[in-house]
């Protein structure tokens, strides 16, 4: 079969698509047949090199496909949509490739009206949402600052944050996202304004700051005795700096349910569309240069 992989760590040349064996029907797994798979930021990291893996390694997280074999009682059956996550970085088993082994407690069925091209883009970036959700201090009466809602993980925080009525939460964004987002936070729950500019961020404003974009000076908008969590540990604060603050970098686990609470989200539409660009795995390389020059939109997603 074939799989986006790579022999060495360096620039998106560095990939290409091999020939590697198929995943055998071992009965504790789900074999899928892949129709769509995710790039990611941590794909970039692991391809570079600041994020270490054992070497040859198939990358990739996210998967959406059709079940091949399923073993008894899994609760899946040959021909089923579904959508999974693998951690290749503790697992080794990367998503980028024709035939995916899973273990079934963290594979999901997509819900019905949802193409599989969409199922692919949400594991990663909504499971750590979610997880990060499950991490933030009580939010009720406080003042919130999301960073980067206009990104993967971002726009899944701000679907949520969005219909807390309790809270106030205000997003940073773009500058060419800000219409975007004062549209859709228009008419919901939360109150709060969307900044475009870090210098808006007025310091000791916020009792709650959730870094998804990657600016930690912004550790300087929490009161004394809040909290500032975040997802990019290659672009963090230095704890030090503020040890009057609570500080959390978050690390995503594998978990079925999570996943089932993701693919519902969206399929209620609460998940901001974010625009899917497909490309064949033989342009794995260009994806990887799309995202990694910044200002990318929406979603890059490959397919066999």
């Amino acid at each position: 079969m074939r799989a986006v992989c790579m022999s060495r760590t360096g620039g998106p040349e560095v990939l290409e698509v091999r020939d590697v064996p198929e995943p055998e029907a071992a009965e504790s797994l789900v074999v899928i047949r892949t129709a769509a798979t995710a790039v990611n930021p941590v794909d970039l990291a692991t391809r570079s090199g600041q994020i270490p893996t054992s070497l040859p390694a198939v990358l990739g997280w996210d998967l959406a496909g059709t079940v091949e074999h399923a073993p008894e009682g899994s609760a899946f059956r040959p021909g089923d949509r579904v959508l999974a996550m693998t951690a290749q970085l503790g697992t080794g088993v990367g998503s980028m490739a024709e035939y995916v082994a899973f273990d079934p407690r963290y594979v999901a069925h997509v819900p019905d009206g949802m193409t599989l091209t969409d199922a692919a883009a949400l594991p990663l970036a909504g499971v750590t949402a979610v997880q990060l959700l499950r991490r933030t201090p009580e939010r009720h009466g406080k003042r919130i600052l999301l960073i980067g809602a206009q990104g993967g993980v971002g726009g899944h925080l701000a679907a949520r944050l969005l219909d807390e009525a309790s809270a106030r939460t205000d997003l940073l964004v773009r500058p060419a996202d800000r219409a975007a987002w004062q549209e859709r936070r228009a008419g919901r729950p939360a109150e709060g304004v969307v900044l475009t500019d870090p210098s808006q961020a007025e310091a000791g404003a916020y009792d709650i700051v959730i870094d998804a974009g990657g600016a930690p000076g912004l550790i300087e908008a929490v009161r004394p005795g809040g909290a500032f969590l975040t997802i990019t540990p290659f672009s963090a604060p230095d704890p030090d700096s503020r040890p009057d603050v609570a500080y959390t970098l978050i690390g995503v686990e594998l978990d079925r349910d999570d996943l089932v609470s993701v693919a519902e989200a969206a399929a209620r539409g609460t998940v901001p569309d974010q625009g899917i660009t497909v490309l064949p795995f033989e342009e794995a390389a260009e994806a990887h240069r799309r995202l990694e020059q910044g200002g990318f939109r929406g979603k890059l997603v490959l397919v066999p």
